[in-house]
Order: structure tokens, then C-alpha cells, then sequence
């Protein structure tokens, strides 16, 4: 049953789209955490307890310093995908889908993964230096960082410097430009660390706000940021394949990618619907030689 669950968790993360992949990391290492807290309540054993929260805390989340990075440098990835508290993740990913989605629509789908991590670095990063150079927030130095948010405030504000005018549906509000919503984000992380209130968070988020106007204004500019980190994820995906090909006698290749190959399928069934509802209309007479060829590929597969 466990592997069931596992394979489907890997087929969606596979096929999903970026935004999808995203959502449903965030929600299986919540779910992580969740599990095992029951667990550890059941225990009833409460240092234990303490000690075990105490490890995965200090694995997971990003401690806002210098030694932060350059002694777990890989918490400047893993805090945005870590929640602890349900209504905190389930803010975060209903604000990801949102946004992320109109973002698919207006750029492409190898842009959102890497923006949605530019952001969450950008947000550590930010946080930090802000420390450093205040000493009015030395008593939050070390403190740890979770969350989503600063990369999903690097697509809210990367959808709005994109499409400004664009105009979505807000609960009680009505219709209301992206461009304000940005503005309100951006607005109310200031507001936020004024009034000391979750300074880490909010600073980071206010990060995630500066990437997300510099990715959009670069790729304007014809300039992509996401490169560095897709050209990374290919060389990742060789090196499983290279692996794989070493254990298995048949392996089956295809130079298109994942999200390349569900788009030309879908278009392929698409085509095969028109001219299906063609014969039924017409009669197969009525097919042109191009479309009785492709209609005789598809029946040989």
C-alpha cells in the first residue's frame, strides 16, 4: 500500500506541471512532519520528544545568520518547502496556485521552479544581510525560518511586474489589478518588521519581492535567470539516466522533455477527436490523404 501511494507521488511530481510539483513537495514533507509527531505524541515520552523536534528543526529550517550558510548551506533551499502549523502551508500553496498558475499561462513552465527557489535564497540571503547590518535585529540572529512564502512572494510580485493590469477575483473585494496586490504584499512584509512581527519572515519575503521584479525585468530584457538552474536540473536528470542505463538492459529514451511530451500527446488526441467527429458527421470520404495517413499511424501504435 506505502509503495502504491509512493509511485503515484513520484508519477504526479513527474508529470504534473511545475506549479503541481511544488504544491505537492511542500505537502508530503508537511505530511512528514505531521506522521511523525503522532508518532512521538504516542510515545508519550516528552524529552524524547523535544530532542527529535529539536533535530529536524535545525535540518529543515534556515537559522537567519552567516553561519547559517556556510555551515548547513543547504537550508537556504530546504526551509521553503518545510511548514509545521496546517493553516500556514495551506495559505502559502492556495497563494502559489494562484499565482503560479497565471504565471505558467503568460511565461513558460521551466521558469517557475527555479524562480520559486531564486526567491527562497533571495529571502534567506536578504534576511541575513539585514541582520548583519542592524543591530537593532541582533536578538533575532540564528533565529529559524520556515515557510513558502518568499518564494511565492517572488511570483506574486513576477506576475505583476509581468502583467500589471491583469485582474483577478479577491474575496468581499471584487476585481482588483495584480499590480496592487504586489503592492499590498510588498506594503504589509514592511509593515510587519516595523512592528517586529515574524522579522525573519517578512524580510525574507521582501527578498523574494526584489528577485521576483529583477527576473521578470531581466527576462524582458531577453535575459534568463532560470538558466544557471535548469541547465543544473538537466545535468541531475543525465546523471540518474547514465545510472539507470547501467542496470537495466532496455532503456527506453526520448529527446523531448516530461511537460514536451504531454503537451504533443494531448494535441495528438485532440487531432484524433476532429477528425473522429469528422467521419461521424461526413462519412470517411470526407478525409483528406494527410488525415487518413495520420489516422492509420495512430491505429498501427
Amino acid at each position: 500500500m506505502a509503495n502504491i501511494i509512493v509511485e503515484d507521488i513520484k508519477q504526479k511530481i513527474k508529470s504534473g506541471n511545475p506549479v503541481t510539483r511544488l504544491i505537492l513537495i511542500n505537502v508530503v514533507v508537511f505530511l512528514f512532519f505531521s506522521l511523525l509527531q503522532i508518532f512521538l505524541f504516542l510515545t508519550n515520552d516528552s524529552a524524547f520528544i523535544l530532542s527529535v523536534a529539536d533535530f529536524f528543526i535545525k535540518i529543515f529550517s534556515f537559522p537567519i545568520s552567516l553561519d547559517g550558510i556556510i555551515y548547513s548551506p543547504w537550508t537556504i533551499i530546504s526551509y521553503s518547502f518545510t511548514h509545521f502549523e496546517l493553516m500556514h502551508l495551506l495559505f502559502n500553496m492556495l497563494t502559489l496556485y494562484w499565482f503560479g498558475e497565471i504565471l505558467l499561462r503568460y511565461t513558460s513552465e521551466n521558469k517557475i521552479i527555479p524562480l520559486y527557489l531564486l526567491g527562497a535564497i533571495a529571502g534567506a540571503l536578504f534576511s541575513v544581510i539585514v541582520f548583519e547590518l542592524l543591530p537593532g535585529f541582533l536578538l533575532y540572529r540564528g533565529a529559524p525560518m520556515v515557510g513558502a512564502s518568499a518564494g511565492v512572494t517572488a511570483i506574486i510580485v513576477a506576475v505583476a511586474t509581468l502583467i500589471p493590469n491583469f485582474r483577478i477575483n479577491l474575496f468581499l473585494i471584487g476585481e482588483v489589478k495584480l499590480i496592487y496586490v504586489a503592492i499590498f504584499t510588498v506594503f504589509i512584509s514592511i509593515l510587519n518588521v516595523t512592528f517586529y512581527a515574524n522579522v525573519g519572515g517578512n524580510l525574507a519575503h521582501l527578498g523574494g519581492a526584489i528577485i521576483g521584479f529583477i527576473f521578470i525585468h531581466q527576462y524582458k530584457k531577453g535575459k534568463d535567470l532560470s538558466k544557471g538552474i535548469n541547465v543544473f536540473f538537466t545535468w541531475i536528470k543525465k546523471l540518474f539516466n547514465k545510472s539507470s542505463s547501467k542496470t537495466m538492459k532496455t532503456v527506453y529514451k526520448r529527446s523531448v522533455s516530461d511537460e514536451e511530451y504531454n503537451y504533443n500527446k494531448k494535441m495528438q488526441e485532440q487531432k484524433v477527436d476532429e477528425i473522429l467527429d469528422k467521419i461521424s458527421k461526413s462519412g470517411y470520404g470526407s478525409l483528406s490523404k494527410s488525415e487518413r495517413d495520420f489516422l492509420s499511424s495512430i491505429n498501427k501504435r
